[in-house]
This record gives structure tokens, C-alpha cells and sequence, in this order.
């Protein structure tokens, strides 16, 4: 296993963004995944979901984050190799807050 990440130094406010589109034919296993809140004064509202062709299956994270705070999260999400695979999708409410998932494709 070696270690990948996918990130996103910042996202466009209210707007649904892909960090983890996997490539058909691969599997994905994400362990661990960070949210940081790089706004100087507001907080931020986050969501972090598994989709599939644009449905959500599951909510991996979701809350608020301060000023300048960060969230770690242990996550043990799999994506199976598929036609159409799913998506980690993010949506915050403000522009300045960065995602970092870390993990394996094979």
C-alpha cells in the first residue's frame, strides 16, 4: 500500500466540488481525511458525502468549523472499482477551507 492524497487548497462557497473521483477500474481505500477552516473570521459550515451518479449514500463529516480550526477524521472508506463509481464530494459555505484524504489506489 502506498499512501495518495487528494486535496483541494479551497473550494468555491456553496458550490458541490468533487475531491475523490476515482478512475473506473480502481479501487480506493481512504483512511484518514482533514478539513481545515483557513478563513481569518468566518466559521464554516462542512459537509463531506459518499454519492453515486449525484445521489448521496452516506455523510462522512459534517459540521461546523471556526476560524482557523481543523478537524481530523479516521475515516475507513472504501470505493470499489465500477462503471460508475462514487464520489467523496465537499460543500462548504465559505471559500477558504482546504480537504486533505489520504489513502490507497490499486
Amino acid at each position: 500500500m502506498a499512501l495518495k492524497n487528494w486535496s483541494l487548497a479551497s473550494v468555491a462557497a456553496n458550490t458541490l466540488t468533487d475531491l475523490i473521483s476515482p478512475t473506473a477500474s480502481k479501487e480506493i481505500a481512504i483512511v484518514g481525511l482533514i478539513i481545515c477552516n483557513d478563513e481569518s473570521t468566518n466559521t464554516a459550515a462542512v459537509a463531506v458525502t459518499l454519492t453515486s451518479s449525484g445521489n448521496t449514500k452516506g455523510v462522512v463529516w459534517k459540521g461546523s468549523l471556526v476560524a482557523g480550526e481543523s478537524v481530523h477524521i479516521d475515516t475507513k472508506l472504501f470505493i470499489a472499482a465500477s462503471a460508475t463509481p462514487d464520489k467523496v464530494r465537499v460543500l462548504s459555505d465559505q471559500a477558504n477551507v482546504s480537504f486533505i484524504a489520504s489513502g490507497d489506489e490499486s
